[in-house]
């Protein structure tokens, strides 16, 4: 076997030994290769000759063996080494016996005289493994420790002996190498040794050190060069063998040997005293590992006392002492005695070292210190040391550092010494601040030492103490030490208050002595040593002392100190505090800046080194990557400017030396950028980007990057600069101001005195760059010229290195954008650099070296050519498609691939985002499957042309890679169709082109093309798809499977797997199924939606693989999905039963059973769409709450519905799936389907079944299934589910008709309720409901009775006899004629329904085009209904459910309808008691009440209607019935207070007409039982007692409300009464600063500010008070300095702050959890709330329009309308008296208009930022959905003076009116300029996009909505105003107010025309110019700024 052979053999073997696992296979392999082949002695010479077979081999018998079986013997220990501790425990006995035995001959083999190993010679190896082996074994199972001890000490006897007895070249070759081997086990293997143990190895290695034996190993060398046996190639061996050896620092001369026996025995010893811990399996054992982790732990602790009573034991350890101090003083002789320095061969100053070192470890054990020792060491620790040695001293301080450690009483005399020691000039103490990166090692051994012992001394304070004592030596060794100005300010420094002038004397006068030099060394020492002392103590104190100092210092020392405090302050800098460090960089700097070019100084290179090794050593602190790279960077840019400027002043001086300077700096941040966890390129700040920017200008000025030979760059310059490009962030940030573009134009950094001189080079460069936009560069400025070559060579310069991504960034700001020229040279640059980049990448391509971040980047430009800014989309998708057309291999890269799929995928569906969400646009987007996140613009056009766009390129690359590389493509296409998708998310656009290309037929594959292009017919590869992707998941399961079973025998892979489960594994599964099941009913399960879908599909595939069904898997199998009842558990759960049915058909009807079933269960416990939860209600049954709009609420409204309703709706779309397969040919299946439905049909419903009776069927008026709006798509299509079913059934008569009037009344039943729009802004949803219900429409013009056969018990002649007569049972008995009847009756309730689906039909249709706009489809037109066919219908509606009749009338306006309702109502009240909304009918206008005297004592069980329809009974239109008003009472008193609560203003009002005393009560009770109630209705009542503002008016019912009030607070008591007494108290106190403000309305603001500060500090908050206009809060604190006087011309009103304290809700919950509810958890919280406090001011008009948008804010969120309003609270509390709650965050118009914003697009822009940015188009939809909810509030409520100062715009855009004191039919001042509609003008439409933009699209959709969305309550509404007529508030104008406000909602006009009404009303306020005088008219009258805008967009 040749070297090279067996070189490649050894590296296996190794790396097989070393990478062994704890996986039995890994083990079972290494022994297989390793362990077999290991041989003994006796083994290998029975493969040779010489062995007798009899008496063995003589014990001097050496036996060849070969170099590959002693490879494998090393193999083996390495192997042993590292095995898992359990497999060494397992074969112990048997590894040890090997071992053994292996070490037991290596004495005694001949070695293969062979050179081919690298680091030790075989035998070497053999011994280092094989002994490392068994101390790794005896330290894991110390039983094992004396066999293995004793087996070393035989094999160190057997070595000594055959050296005696060998021949030189064995005993050189082979016998030293053995022993070297020994040495580095034992001393890099820890294992925990005895003194015992250390003894028997110490007395057989005394051998190898006496002096006969090391004379002999000395001369072997000699004896072989004159032996006579020696021939050429014997010595030619020898000398490459020692050569080697020699090339280590290892000479194996008997002076090594003895070196290695002295560290041997210390090392052993060592361990005795610090036992290393134990271990479990040795990873990575370097050399000398044991030694050194032994001696470190005797330096850094006292060692452990030793048995030593044994005298033998004593007396070896003090021989061993004598021996090494012997040796050492021996060897020092030897070494005075000659003139030069020892040779390698004596290891001389190593042995020495070790000799020190043993003799200190001796004294440790003996707990006694040697006096020779210690003798010694304070000798060589000293000025008068006979040598100068640095390895000597080192071993000296660390064995004193040991000494010190365990004799701590020597630590004061050797503090003292050693200070004096590092004080003096002692060579060793000389190091290169250049070429050396650490301080000298006995320095740093010294100051460690130091440490140590001023630690351990006794004495306070010795550590300052000492540290001021050896800054005195830094400050005298300074020539300036009395002239410096610099050590004046120390001295006065009150950190230095130890350092005196005197102490400084007497250290100068010590130093008198010693030349400058040595001062100089002194110096430089002392400093090494303070910065070690420093770090050893680890103090802060000591730490920014020596900081300090060292500073102090920097710049009065000469050359080489300043280099040597700059080098010590980076080890500072590197463990500092951040202040330290931050002082130590901004010292450099300023050395750095302050370099003198004409006088270069050593210390500037010096600085620059330091702050160069600061950079690369800062990964130790990466916490101040940051700061250091911005000092860099400024100090780089403030030497660029001082550069100009010095040029600038003097033109003709030379500045190349201090360019060069400045370039020199690129080294420290080249080597801080280059730490791979410091990317400021991600996440930068705006301040990094711009000094790196201005970095770059400077280099481009000097032309740093420029390749020219007369340039000043040097040959490192270029690829530094190209590395720091790829650590730079974007130099150019997507902003909305225009501070990149001034930053380009007019940069600091570039001066322009001096770029006009220089920059004609500049341009002529760029021209050469883009000589087709020469022009255009003649007209650039120079900053413009600076930043378009930084563009280029640093985007050059990234493309290289593979970085392609960045240069898009150069194209988002939209400022940089606008400029032509400089954008069109912008352009071409980019185009320059992907040309370079596609060249330079075809270089690497051809090399096949490829940057592999090039993967990344593309993935980069691909999100980058989503981006919202057209120009980096543009240079993005260039760039994508160049190179990927350039190397379209790329498209073998998965992630690549994957990316562009999802990017697909993501641009669809933020289209289809248009559908779903009409109104909310979502910005980002982000895959599940990549870490992919899309930011997108708001506009739909743009979305839909950047996926046009990329679908049209990917369709291009998909092409590309199929014609180079399908099938690596199509497998990649698989893998991504393979990957489970989200069943409920059809979506998934990527997945549709991967299966397109993953079929596709690839022009490699020709036939197959030729095929397809002869053929007529087209070709592709489904089926290939199909089965591999079949395939590829098969098989992936068959081997999960056996990784789960693991039950399959390795010999049986190849066979199918087992068919049957085992019964132990069925019973496992079906037991999880239980628990399962139980953990989901007890709601405590922990399972995920994957967890899941895994058990079910385990579930599935066991029972298909069950030749018998198991019934119970099976019923699991349906009812745990159900019980989860989610829909991706449907989801899931579906796939699983299809599979099953499909697999196995026989199991569908059982399954079909369990389905029903289940379904069942969900009707009985009212589950899904059979929950009542999420019922139609009216939303003024909820409480109305004064806060914002919450989007967060109406999208839990709509998951909420969504996760109850869907999964019904997915389980019949399978139904209805399965009913078209099953239809023919299945009739158990039918008869189950038929089943469900009359089961669903009838859930919760009512029949009388009669045949002859007029009455068909009734529906109780229980509202299931859910009559959700979201419903709606669900039950109509469980309705056609019905009537296939119905169709494809064949029934007898009566069944089927049973079945259909089921599936009618289920119809009528959504008809039952008040007429819904869709809920939420989802097209999609509209358009299903739509499709559904015309779908259902056409069934039922379809639907006929079929003549089916007839079903009796009778026989024919009874059955004919009977026909006749009328039949006891009908549903018995049928006559054939009576199918006539059937007929007519389905004609009677067919068409009724007809109709009502026709108008839901148009409804919607509405809804979903509120503009009529052709594009968005046109309306359907139902069936004409000519005005007499009304009251029969209508009869017919009521006969089937009456609240189908009274919800008729809002579904079509004719006054017949209202009229027959009515009449029907009044005749059968009875049959509405529990419709609320036919009372109207019954009471009409109150006119009446006599006619249906009769009925009103029905009231009392009467259905309760909204509290403010209950409060208009208290009105004498009603004429105080006091049934009706005992109605009325009841219904208050039915709500819960938090609603009745709102309508507090109402119902004091409703005491105006209080003869009875009913609302009185109610007042009385209710304050009983809420004390907020009390509070508040306290509060109204007194601010009703006058009409005017200043209470002079009398209202009539103030007596009333006087006496109430005094009730109302003489029942208080106990705790309400204190609660009352403080709160009212506090409140009274605050407000009545508004009255003591009144004598300082003339005086200037400050004075009354002054006067609120004053009264404000009086106030004392009481616990538990809380803000009349916050009640939810607790007042906790009042900022007694925020009160602020308001602006009033009469009235003091002021402001202030105050902390509230909350409490919110909090549900914590796992998204992913099935069974996990959530844990409700109410936090506390605190805001800042301010408050006005008005006085003199009447606040009611205010809170009744709050109230109404209240209420509008209600309606909105009912039908899940993201409309925002912000009801801000408003409290009246006495006659004039009011607080307001103040809209926090909120900026108003005309406050905008003050600071110089010209409108509100400049406002938003310089808010939010530019208009492609995300923020700016968030605030703006913000402003458009507030915008809308406001204008139809102003419109309902005609709110005028809407100046400027009335309009608010909040933090987040949203738009908020204030201030409501005119309303209705009045104006201030009588002014009529304002519009009838309401505020629109050109600044707010500009701001929406503009009169055709989306923007504004959305406004007109939403505020139409939002007029739809009203109309069904204005009843309610106008009630509310009503109400309050009697206040005789200003803008009530009497029952016209009230009438004009009814005809604002055009309740006569039906949908469509509603909607085209309200378009004329947008259309007015739009074209309106009045609104435009009225700004102008307030701008003069109130001084107000001009900030409207006059162009009026016609």
């Amino acid at each position: 076997m040749d070297f090279l052979e067996i070189n490649i053999y050894q590296t296996i073997l190794t790396d097989i030994a070393s990478n062994v696992g704890e996986a039995p296979d890994d083990l079972q392999h290494a022994n297989a290769l390793i362990a077999s082949n290991v041989r003994t002695r006796a083994e290998a010479g029975e493969l040779s000759e010489g062995i007798s077979d009899d008496d063995g081999p003589s014990p001097v018998t050496r036996v060849f063996m070969p170099a590959s079986r002693v490879l494998c013997n090393i193999a083996f220990g390495e192997l042993v080494v590292n095995f898992p501790d359990a497999h060494i425990s397992e074969n112990i006995d048997a590894l040890m016996l090997v071992l053994i035995d292996v070490l037991r001959d290596i004495p005694h083999i001949n070695f293969d005289k062979c050179l081919s190993w690298e680091e030790w010679a075989l035998p070497d190896q053999l011994a280092y493994s094989t002994i490392s082996a068994l101390l790794r074994i005896a330290t894991s199972h110390p039983s094992y420790s004396v066999p293995a001890t004793e087996a070393i000490c035989a094999f160190i006897s057997d070595v000594v002996d055959n050296i005696k007895a060998g021949d030189s070249l064995e005993v050189l070759t082979q016998l030293t190498p053995a022993l070297h081997g020994m040495y580095r086990a034992i001393s890099s293997m820890s294992f925990i040794w005895t003194l015992p143990q250390w003894q028997m190895l110490a007395d057989q290695l005394k051998y190898i050190c006496s002096p006969d034996m090391v004379d002999h190993l000395n001369h072997l060398i000699t004896e072989l060069v004159e032996s006579e046996d020696s021939d050429e190639g014997t010595l030619q061996f020898v000398q490459t063998f020692l050569a080697r050896y020699i090339s280590r620092g290892r000479p194996l001369s008997g002076y090594f040997i003895v070196c290695c026996v002295i560290e041997t025995l210390w090392t052993v010893l060592a361990q005795a005293l610090v036992p290393p811990p134990p271990i479990t399996i040795a990873v990575g054992v370097s050399e000398a590992a044991a030694a050194n982790k032994a001696w470190n732990s005797l330096m850094r602790q006292a060692a452990m006392e030793l048995d030593i009573t044994d005298p033998r034991t004593v007396s070896a350890l003090d021989k061993v002492t004598d021996y090494a101090m012997q040796c050492f003083t021996d060897l020092l002789v030897q070494i005075e005695e000659m003139d030069q320095e020892p040779s390698l061969d004596t290891y001389a100053w190593e042995t020495m070292s070790e000799s020190l070192k043993l003799a200190s470890v001796c004294s440790v054990v003996l707990r006694k210190l040697d006096d020779k020792l210690f003798a010694r060491l304070l000798l060589l620790l000293s000025d008068e040391a006979p040598i100068s040695d640095n390895l000597v001293q080192e071993a000296a301080l660390k064995a004193t550092t040991i000494v010190v450690q365990n004799f701590p009483s020597k630590a004061a005399q050797l503090a003292a010494h050693l200070r004096r020691f590092v004080t003096s000039p002692i060579p060793i103490f000389e190091f290169n601040f250049v070429s050396e990166s650490r301080a000298p090692p006995p320095l740093a051994a010294a100051a460690k030492c130091l440490a140590l012992c001023i630690k351990l001394a006794p004495g306070d304070d010795l550590i300052m103490s000492n540290m001021y004592s050896l800054l005195n030596y830094i400050a005298a060794t300074s020539k300036e030490i009395y002239e410096s100005s610099t050590n004046s300010q120390l001295m006065n420094n009150p950190l230095y208050q130890g350092l005196d002038r005197y102490s400084v004397a007497n250290v100068e006068t010590g130093l008198r002595g010693l030349s400058d030099d040595q001062k100089r060394l002194v110096g430089i020492s002392t400093i090494s040593v303070v910065t070690r002392l420093a770090l050893e103590f680890r103090m802060e104190e000591v730490t920014r002392l020596t900081v300090s100092m060292l500073l102090q210092r920097l710049r009065s020392a000469e050359p080489t100190v300043e280099a040597a405090i700059a080098y010590n302050l980076v080890d500072l800098a590197l463990s500092a505090p951040e202040s330290s460090f931050v002082d130590i960089i901004r010292a450099f700097s300023m050395i750095n800046r302050s370099a003198n070019p004409d006088d270069p100084r050593f210390s500037n290179n010096m600085v620059l080194a330091a702050q160069t090794r600061l950079a690369q050593e800062l990964h130790r602190r990466p916490e101040l990557f940051e700061i250091y790279l911005v000092e860099l960077l400024t100090l780089f840019a403030d030497k660029g400017v001082a550069i100009q400027n010095v040029k600038t002043e003097n033109h003709h001086l030379k500045i190349d030396d201090m360019i060069e300077q400045l370039a020199s700096l690129l080294l420290p941040i080249d080597a801080l950028l280059s730490h791979a966890d410091f990317t400021p390129q991600v996440n930068e700040s705006p301040t990094l980007i711009s000094l790196f920017r201005n970095m770059w200008f400077l280099c481009i000025l000097f032309h740093f990057t420029i390749d020219d030979k007369e340039a000043t760059a040097m040959d490192w310059q270029k690829p530094a600069l190209a590395r720091i490009a790829t650590k730079t962030p974007a130099m150019v940030m997507e902003e909305s101001h225009d501070s990149v573009a001034s930053d380009v134009e007019y940069n600091s950094v570039i001066r322009q005195d001096y770029a006009h001189t220089v920059i004609y080079k500049h341009r002529s460069f760029l021209t050469k760059h883009i000589s087709l936009r020469s022009s255009d560069i003649r007209g650039l400025s120079s900053g413009q010229i600076i930043f378009l070559l930084t563009m280029h060579d640093m985007e050059s310069m990234r493309s290289a290195a593979g970085l392609t991504s960045s240069l898009v960034s150069y194209f988002i700001n939209e400022s940089l954008n606008r400029h032509p020229a400089l954008s069109a040279c912008m352009e071409s640059i980019a185009e320059k650099v992907i040309r370079g980049c596609i060249i330079d990448l075809n270089t690497e391509a051809a090399q096949q070296a490829l940057p592999e971040r090039l993967s990344s980047e593309l993935r980069t430009l691909l999100i980058c050519s989503t981006h919202r800014m057209a120009k980096a989309r543009d240079v993005a998708s260039k760039f994508l498609n160049r190179l990927i057309s350039s190397f379209p291999s790329l498209m073998c890269d998965p992630p690549l691939v994957f990316a562009i799929l999802e990017v697909l995928t993501l641009l669809r569906r933020a289209c289809d985002n248009e559908f779903t969400d009409e109104f909310n646009p979502v910005y980002e987007f982000e895959s599940g499957r990549t870490d992919i996140k899309l930011h997108l613009t708001d506009s739909y056009e743009v979305r839909n042309e950047i996926l046009v766009q990329l679908q049209r390129n990917a369709t291009l690359w998909f092409d590309l890679a199929l014609g180079r590389a399908p099938v690596e493509l199509q497998s990649t296409l698989q893998k991504y169709l393979a990957v489970g998708q989200n069943s409920l998310d059809a979506s998934e656009f990527g997945a549709s082109i991967a299966e397109k290309f993953g079929k596709a037929i690839g022009p490699v594959q020709r036939q197959l093309t030729s095929l397809a292009k002869l053929s007529n017919w087209s070709s592709d590869k489904a089926k290939v798809l199909a089965s591999q992707i079949a395939s590829k998941g098969y098989f992936a399961g068959e081997a999960a499977g056996l990784r789960l079973a693991s039950r399959v025998a390795s010999d049986g892979l190849e066979r199918l797997p087992p068919q049957d489960a085992p019964s132990g594994e069925l019973m496992a599964l079906k037991k999880k199924l239980a628990n399962s099941m139980r953990e989901l009913r007890r709601r405590t399960s922990t399972l995920t939606v994957q967890d899941l879908k895994r058990l079910l599909f385990r579930c599935a595939a066991t029972l298909i693989s069950l030749y018998k069904s198991d019934h119970e898997l099976l019923h699991y199998l349906v009812s745990i999905p159900f019980e989860v009842s989610t829909p991706s558990s449907i989801s899931a759960a579906i796939e699983v039963w299809t599979w099953v049915i499909a697999e196995k058909p026989s199991i569908e009807v059982a399954l079909m059973s369990e389905l029903l079933s289940a379904w069942t269960d969900t009707i009985k416990n009212e589950k899904g769409i059979f929950s009542i939860n999420l019922n139609y209600d009216d939303p003024f049954y909820h409480p109305i709450s004064y806060s914002p709009t919450d989007k967060d609420a109406i999208d839990l409204g709509t998951a909420n519905a969504r996760r109850l309703l869907t999964p019904h709706a997915l389980v019949l779309q399978m139904l209805l799936s399965r009913l078209q397969a099953a239809r023919y040919r299945r009739p158990g299946v039918m008869f189950l389907l038929q089943h469900l439905v009359l089961r669903s049909a009838r859930a919760h419903q009512s029949f009388r079944w009669s045949l002859f009776l007029p009455t068909v069927f009734t529906i109780s008026n229980d509202e299931y299934p859910s009559t959700h709006a979201l419903a709606r798509e669900a039950r109509f299509s469980f309705l056609l589910f019905g009537f296939e079913t119905l169709r494809s059934s064949h029934l007898d008569s009566f069944c089927e008709h049973a079945l259909r009037e089921s599936l009618y009344a289920t119809a009528y039943a959504w008809f039952a309720v008040r007429p819904q729009w869709s809920y939420g802004a989802n097209r999609v949803q509209i358009d299903a409901d739509v499709k559904v219900l015309s779908e259902f429409l056409s069934y039922l013009q379809a639907d006929s009775i079929r003549d089916a056969l007839t079903v009796s018990s009778l026989a024919p002649s009874q059955f004919t006899r009977r026909a006749s007569c009328k039949p006891v049972y009908p549903i018995q008995v049928l006559k054939p004629r009576r199918l006539t009847d059937y007929a007519s009756r389905l004609r009677e309730i067919n068409h009724p329904l007809r109709l009502l689906v026709e108008n839901e039909i148009f409804r919607l249709n509405v809804w979903a085009n509120p503009m009529n706009e052709p594009k968005r489809g046109v309306d359907h037109i139902g069936m004409a209904v000519v005005e007499s066919s009304w009251p029969a219908l209508i009869r017919t509606l009521w006969q089937i459910n009456p609240a189908i009749s009274v919800h008729l009338t809002e579904r079509f306006k004719l006054n017949v309808i209202r009229s027959e309702v009515t009449k029907l109502v009044r005749s059968s009240t009875p049959d509405v008691l529990d419709v609320p909304e036919a009372l109207d009918f019954l009471l009409g206008e109150g006119m009446e009440l006599a006619a249906v005297r009769r009925d009103l004592k029905l009231l009392l069980l009467w259905a309760p209607v909204p509290p403010v329809t209950a409060n208009t009974f208290f009105e004498p239109r009603y004429k105080s019935d006091s049934l009706l008003l005992q109605y009325a009472h009841r219904v208050l008193e039915q709500h819960p207070v938090e609603l009745t609560f709102f309508f507090v203003p109402q119902v004091v009002q409703a005491l105006r007409y209080d003869e009875l005393g009913y609302v009185s009560r109610f007042i009385f009770e209710t304050a009983k039982i809420s004390q907020l109630f009390c509070h508040q209705i306290i509060w109204n009542m007194k601010a009703n007692c006058y009409k005017d503002d200043l209470a002079e008016i009398e209202d009539p019912m103030k007596p009333m409300l006087d006496s109430m009030t005094d009730r109302v607070v003489d029942s208080l008591s106990g705790d309400a009464r204190a609660f009352y007494d403080r709160e009212f108290g506090f409140f009274n106190e605050v407000t009545s600063i508004s009255g003591k403000l009144k004598p300082f309305i003339k005086k200037t603001k400050p004075e009354k500010k002054a006067k609120i500060d004053e009264e404000m500090a009086k106030i004392v908050v009481d616990v538990g008070v809380y803000l009349p206009s916050n009640p939810d809060g607790v007042v906790v604190d009042i900022d007694k300095k925020s009160g602020r006087p308001l602006q009033s011309h009469a009235k003091a009103p002021f402001m202030a702050t105050f902390k509230v304290q909350k409490e919110r809700v909090s549900i914590e919950k796992d998204p992913e959890s099935l069974g996990d509810d959530g844990i409700e958890r109410r936090v506390e919280f605190h805001v800042w709330q301010q408050a006005i406090f008005k006085v003199g001011d009447d606040c009611r008009q205010d809170v009744l329009a709050l109230q109404i948008i209240a209420m509008f804010k209600n309606i909105f969120t009912s039908v899940g309308l993201t409309l925002y309003l912000y009801p801000y609270r408003v409290t009246a509390t006495a006659p004039g008296c009011g607080v307001i709650d103040v809209v926090p965050n909120a900026t108003s118009r005309d406050e905008m208009g003050r600071a110089k914003v010209n409108d509100l697009l400049d406002f938003f822009v310089a808010k939010y930022g530019g208009q492609n940015t995300i923020p700016f188009q968030h605030a703006r939809l913000n402003f458009i959905q507030s915008m809308a909810a406001y204008s139809v509030a102003c419109y309902i409520l005609q709110i005028k003076d809407r100046h400027n100062g009335n309009i608010m715009i909040d933090g987040e855009g949203h738009i908020v009116h204030i201030d409501f004191g005119f309303l209705f039919d009045i104006g201030p001042g009588g002014v009529k300029f304002e519009p009838s509609s309401f505020k629109l003008n050109h600044e707010m439409i500009v701001l929406m996009g503009g009169r055709y933009s989306q923007g504004y699209q959305l406004f007109q959709h939403l505020t139409v909505k939002a007029f739809l969305a009203i109309r069904p309550y204005a009843d309610q509404l106008v009630d509310t105003v009503q109400l309050m007529l009697g206040t005789g508030l200003p803008s009530f104008k009497g029952e016209g107010t009230i009438k004009r406000l009814r005809d604002r909602y055009a309740l006569g006009l039906n949908e469509r025309q509603a909607a085209e009404y309200m378009m004329g009303v947008i259309k007015n306020a739009h074209e309106n110019m009045r609104s435009t005088v009225y700004d102008e008219f307030q701008r003069l009258q109130n001084g107000e700024f001009r900030v409207i805008s006059y162009i009026h967009d016609r």
